[in-house]
């Protein structure tokens, strides 16, 4: 019988930072998450969405993702990998080497399938024994759950999604039950649920167009042995102690680099949870924020080259004087600690000064502001009537996300 169950989430293989390549931070993860199977004699994987940070991962990515694939089936105490797509992901790429896959007891579900039933995964062991019932939904596409009208507004569209996603867990947990009397079953969902916590900086991308979706933790039945969530980049539980998000296991934004980065690991005894463990991930390259006057963030910048660390640097300038070479002098003065790199610099003076001659307010710096935020103040400013504005928005989002899954023509 499984023992150990372990539950990450949202690697975003391929990410940059400020337009910095993070393979080798990747790297250190996959080569630090094989050796926690191997020392904690983990069973079964199970990877909760968003494997890429985009629909086209690039070749270094790819390789990245089937050679720990390959090294865990080869030499590890793992015996079953189970995988969804997440909103990042092409459900067609993670579906495509799907049958050569399941012949090292890796499964992967990309595109939501046309019988939900057929997302309950049955794990055996090498006797063809049983042991393990995973529901493995991917992440669920407006296509995937509701049928599109001209005629829909907002509204009915929240609506039909919120109704559609439900819909499809209820069937796909209507099969798994009847393997719940005598082995333990976990789902694995990619989706926002209700009560989950997260800083709106984290890089967490909107899941649908319309106003937020989310899901309320009462579709996930009681004789779930444990839910397995991905989209959230903050580890937590939602509702239910055994109602979990894994979270990212390195920081995507700056805006996470006060977070502790976790992977779960499940025990079961038979049927039965018997516990829960977070195990933190380590820090494989140290992100830090610094702000103040520029006499301020010099003896910040000092203050961390002594600890003789890679460091990269997002800085916030608050000071009350104008500098024209701002990220010039700063870049200058960090030549002299060779471990110390600026990725990102914020001139909060400046936005002061653009806030006030637009009348308008953001709370960080435009580096970070989002089309949407930016579409959001606009329309915050505009004399257009309170449906009018969220008709507007409602059709900007269509659009950014047509750019984004590729359906613009």
């Amino acid at each position: 019988m499984i023992k150990k169950v372990l539950h990450t989430s949202d690697w975003h293989i391929g990410r940059k930072l400020k337009e910095h390549d993070r393979y080798e931070e990747f790297k250190k993860f996959f080569d630090w998450l094989e050796d926690l199977i191997n020392t904690e004699n983990i069973d079964t994987l199970l990877v909760a969405g968003d494997i890429f940070d985009n629909t086209n991962p690039s070749v270094q990515a790819q390789n990245l993702y089937y050679s720990f694939l390959s090294k865990i089936t080869k030499s590890s105490s793992c015996r079953h990998v189970v995988i969804t797509s997440g909103n990042h992901d092409s459900p067609a790429f993670i579906d495509a080497p799907a049958e050569l896959l399941k012949l090292c007891k890796i499964h992967v579900i990309g595109c939501a399938c046309e019988n939900p039933a057929d997302e309950v995964i049955e794990l055996r062991d090498d006797s063809g024994n049983l042991e393990l019932v995973v529901c493995a939904v991917p992440f669920l596409h407006d296509k995937d759950v509701r049928t599109v009208t001209a005629d829909d507004d907002f509204h009915a569209i929240d609506k039909a999604l919120s109704d559609g996603i439900k819909s499809h867990y209820e069937k796909v947990f209507a099969k798994a039950q009847e393997y719940s009397q005598d082995l333990p079953v976990i789902a694995m969902g990619h989706l926002f649920v209700q009560g989950g916590n997260y800083n709106k900086d984290e890089g967490v991308r909107s899941l649908y167009v319309g106003t937020a979706v989310q899901i309320s933790t009462e579709i996930f039945p009681k004789f779930l042995t444990y839910t397995a969530l991905g989209h959230l980049h903050s580890p937590q539980f939602v509702g239910r102690e055994n109602i979990r998000y894994s979270g990212s296991p390195i920081p995507m934004t700056f805006g996470e680099t006060e977070r502790k980065k976790s992977v779960c690991i499940l025990e079961l005894d038979g049927k039965n949870l018997t516990n829960i463990k977070q195990v933190p991930v380590p820090i494989f390259q140290r992100l830090e924020r610094v702000s103040g006057s520029l006499d301020e963030i010099y003896a910040k910048i000092k203050k961390l080259a002594e600890e003789n660390i890679s460091i990269w640097l997002e800085v916030s300038y608050t000071g009350e004087n104008i500098i024209a070479d701002l990220q010039k002098n700063l870049n200058d003065y960090a030549k002299d600690f060779p471990l110390i790199e600026i990725l990102s610099v914020q001139d909060l003076n400046t936005k002061r000064e653009i806030d006030k001659f637009y009348d308008i307010h953001v709370e960080n710096g435009l580096d970070d502001f989002s089309p949407e935020k930016i579409f959001e103040e606009i329309l915050a400013h505009k004399d257009f009537s309170d449906n009018d504005k969220t008709e507007f928005m409602t059709m900007y989002k269509e659009i950014l996300h047509d750019i984004d899954t590729g359906d613009a023509k």
